[in-house]
């Protein structure tokens, strides 16, 4: 049995060891008591303590029975395109009125453009109108034929040059003439004296209705119907030949005072009792033969052409031909005749025969 020293040893040690144990926090932590709830169901979340170290102005401050959420930045929607209006615009656009007109004796085909701004502005600002024709080139080429700057404007013509216009047989006379017939939208019309030209184009037209008079020289053939006027003097035939617009050559018999009007004059020939006129539109293509002429005399040589024809007609042939050397001209008969070679002449009366003159 245990003194009572060693029972009082073993309460030391069990007190001891007590201390040791519960002298290291002396503050006991308690369980929360629990939170009475305002509702029976249990299934609804617990209010939970706010803090109280929030930075101000950045709280969110939720409603009571509901969940804090954060809000999120607003979504960026795209900008509709703007919607079409109800009756849209065309802008810059062309308008085309077509016709088709009988001139010297052929079909032309004619197109009349108009330029618009808006659909909605009813009034073209610009029109022009133009034919479409094969040039004796073989090519078809487009021929400018008028000009409207603007609807209240003088219309111009012709536009296109002078060349372009003879490549498909029109000259400015001619063209200005086809011009007028051109259909407009706003239901225009025009003489061929209406339209007007620019000062180059002036002065081109009035060169090339412009008499040049060359006296001892015949333009052959090409008579214009109705001809000859007798009893005019020269100043007289070349009134008349200037006031109409058919003629661009003429011959003036001296001797005779008979004025011979010509739709062209490309060939020319000697004759001491002629004096010759033409327009400028035709100078450049004059052409002057060496034929020297004979009457009631036969030329001897060798004839490659026998052809019915009239004595004009039968020079001209003859000087257009550089085969041809000679011709003799059969009166009574109507008959011509063309040679290749030439050895001599005789007389033979109501021949009339011609020889082109060689150079040595």
């Amino acid at each position: 049995m245990a003194s009572g020293a060693a029972i009082a040893i073993a309460a030391v040690g069990i007190g001891v060891g007590v201390w040791l144990v519960f002298d290291r926090d002396t503050t006991v932590i308690q369980p929360e008591p629990p939170v009475a709830q305002n509702h029976p169901n249990e299934n609804l979340p617990k209010e939970t303590k706010k803090s109280e170290d929030r930075i101000p102005g950045e709280e969110t401050i939720a409603e009571e029975g509901k969940t804090d959420k954060l809000k999120s930045p607003p979504i960026e929607q795209p900008t509709p395109p703007p919607a079409d209006p109800a009756n849209p615009d065309t802008f810059d656009f062309v308008k085309f009125a077509n016709r088709k007109v009988t001139y010297a004796g052929s079909t032309w085909q004619l197109e009349s453009g108009h330029h618009f701004q808006s659909e909605k502005n009813p009034t073209w600002d610009t029109a022009w109108c133009y034919t479409r024709r094969l040039a004796n080139t073989g090519v078809e080429v487009q021929v400018s034929l008028v000009n409207r700057p603007s609807p209240t404007s003088t219309p111009q013509a012709p536009v296109s040059s002078s060349e372009t216009l003879a490549s498909v047989g029109l000259d400015d006379n001619s063209a200005r003439e086809l011009a007028s017939r051109c259909i407009w939208l706003d239901e225009a019309s025009f003489a061929p004296g209406d339209f007007d030209m620019g000062p180059e184009r002036k002065e081109a037209a009035a060169a090339a209705e412009e008499l040049s008079v060359q006296d001892g020289w015949d333009a052959m053939g090409n008579d214009l119907p109705g001809m000859p006027a007798w009893n005019v003097s020269l100043e007289q035939c070349q009134a008349q030949c200037e006031a109409d617009r058919r003629c661009l050559a003429l011959t003036y018999d001296k001797k005779h005072a008979a004025c011979f009007m010509k739709n062209n004059g490309s060939i020319l020939v000697r004759s001491p009792d002629a004096v010759m006129a033409a327009k400028g539109a035709i100078k450049a293509n004059l052409q002057y033969s060496s034929l020297v002429f004979a009457k009631d005399t036969v030329v001897v040589g060798g004839a490659y052409a026998n052809v019915r024809s009239n004595y004009a007609d039968c020079v001209v042939a003859c000087a257009a031909d550089q085969r041809c050397l000679g011709f003799n001209f059969d009166g009574p008969n109507k008959m011509c005749a063309m040679l290749d070679t030439v050895t001599s002449s005789s007389p033979f009366k109501g021949v009339a025969s011609g020889v082109k003159a060689t150079r040595s």
